[in-house]
């Protein structure tokens, strides 16, 4: 069972491409199955079970010898069914890989544009190929030979029956012309078992594609959205506490991110996370939002275990605007209402008014019915930003995280926003991430990270007052950059 419900995702098999494709074979192999191949299969069925009661009924002796060499045909479908089935998997492995390249490559057709790189694409496409193309070369050999072997039992049993035929006749234990209706009949049923069969391959295919999308399905988690049921929070204060915290990513379990990691947040204060890239800023908003949970040590809200919520309703009261925004492929309003649909217009212009975009929209044609196009590519990046932090305030959250929330807007619009969100009569925690120190002058408390651990807290003016610190010589090395 997975550690937690993000790791999943973070395995190279799991990725977009991956379960795109799976999605894809699995409905068009349904599709087929239910559309094409169930009425052809129940009438092989009726053909075989009304062709052996005739062929009992015309002379029994014949009939019994019929369905004496039907192993040989059922032999030769289950060799032919088996080597089928083993030559569709490569081919679907490949068909899955190559699919994960084209769905990478599209959604970052602007990089791979901007680098030259759409010969570089094709002909990675195209190495992908080359393996399995090889592989399905031996393997049509083999199914191939298979295919033969198979045929040859089927023209065995027909050589018996046949041969039976003509020994009743001579017996006189049956007429020559009721010998020859049976054996027509039997024959009209070999086709009818040797389709019957070739469907097989494609249930297997079915099978084997459905397989890894069902265990997407029911893969279960530590980490229950659900549980524990009775859990209310509608009355969190936003107190935060970690407690000698030990964290790692479980697709990196040699690498520490978080060591002894301690650190108390009162309620309705403004503390910022700064320090060097890597010291593990970002991972304290990740265990906030119990994206992860800790290898050691407790992640406490209002001094309750953060695992004793229930994590739908904690995750309710708790706000989050990323560094990169992602907006749906829907309207400005539908974007900004996004948890919130029994929002106000009210509220919604006033949120908007905070977040420094209600100007920007306003002078749209469509207004907030505007669509901001897949993943807001309609938009500037500061756009989405104010969009996203206009999202998240709709929520009027306990906990706000914000994680590099201005790093997209202009000195004006950042200067705005933070005034905006100092300004608002909320008793809210805000939990700032940033790199530009601009972004938290104002904090109530500055923590300064650094592999993992706390090496400096205080305010700015503290922070900058000692001269060998590691928030004064990033702050010297911001000025520096500036001038």
């Amino acid at each position: 069972m997975l550690r937690n419900e993000l790791a999943w995702f973070e395995k190279p098999e799991n990725s977009v491409g991956s379960i795109t494709s799976r999605v894809i074979n699995e409905t068009s192999t349904v599709k087929t199955i239910i559309s094409d191949r169930m009425s052809v299969i129940v009438q092989c069925i009726s053909s075989i079970v009304i062709a052996t009661a005739v062929s009992m009924k015309v002379n029994w002796r014949m009939g019994l010898v019929a369905w004496a060499v039907m192993p040989c045909h059922f032999i030769g479908g289950i060799i032919q069914a088996k080597s089928a089935k083993g030559f569709s998997s490569g081919s679907t492995a490949a068909h899955s890989e190559l699919v994960s390249l084209a769905s990478e490559s599209a959604t970052n057709i602007k990089t791979v544009a901007s680098f030259c790189q759409e010969e570089h694409v094709i002909q990675k496409a195209k190495t992908t190929l080359k393996k399995p193309m090889m592989k399905s070369r031996v393997e049509s050999i083999k199914y191939g030979i298979i295919q033969g072997v198979s045929l040859c039992l089927w023209n065995i049993a027909h050589a018996v029956a046949l041969w039976y035929t003509t020994v009743l006749v001579d017996r006189n234990q049956a007429t020559f012309e009721n010998g020859i209706r049976s054996y027509q009949i039997f024959s009209l049923t070999v086709p009818s078992i040797t389709e019957l069969w070739t469907l097989i391959p494609t249930v297997f295919s079915a099978i084997s594609v459905l397989t890894p999308v069902y265990q997407t399905i029911d893969r279960q988690t530590e980490i229950d959205p659900d549980s524990p049921k009775n859990s209310p929070c509608e009355s969190l204060k936003g107190d935060i506490e970690f407690q000698n915290v030990k964290f790692c990513y479980p697709s990196r379990p040699e690498i520490t991110i978080l060591d002894s990691f301690s650190l108390k947040i009162e309620a309705g204060s403004k503390v910022a996370l700064v320090g060097p890239s890597g010291a593990g800023k970002s991972s304290v908003l990740a265990l906030i939002l119990r994206f992860y949970d800790v290898s050691e040590g407790r992640v406490l809200i209002d001094g309750k275990n953060i695992k004793k919520y229930n994590l739908r309703n904690i995750r309710a009261r708790i706000g989050l605007v990323q560094q990169e925004p992602l907006l749906f492929s829907c309207s400005i309003r539908d974007n900004i209402c996004y948890g919130c649909e029994g929002a106000s217009e009210a509220e919604i212009i006033q949120v908007s008014r905070d977040a420094n975009i209600h100007e920007v929209v306003s002078n749209l044609p469509r207004g907030y019915d505007t669509m901001v196009g897949e993943k807001g590519s309609q938009l500037s990046g500061g756009q989405k930003q104010r969009i996203a932090i206009a999202r998240a305030l709709l929520k009027r959250p306990a906990i706000m995280l914000l994680d590099e929330a201005t790093s997209a807007l202009d000195a004006e619009s950042e200067s705005s926003v933070i005034n905006a969100l100092e300004s608002l009569k909320l008793s809210t925690t805000y939990v700032t991430v940033a790199h530009r120190l601009s972004t938290v002058i104002n904090s109530d408390a500055i923590v300064v990270m650094d592999k993992g651990k706390v090496v400096e807290m205080g305010s700015h003016s503290t922070l900058t007052a000692a001269t060998e610190g590691v928030y004064s010589r990033l702050s010297r090395l911001q000025s520096i950059t500036r001038n």
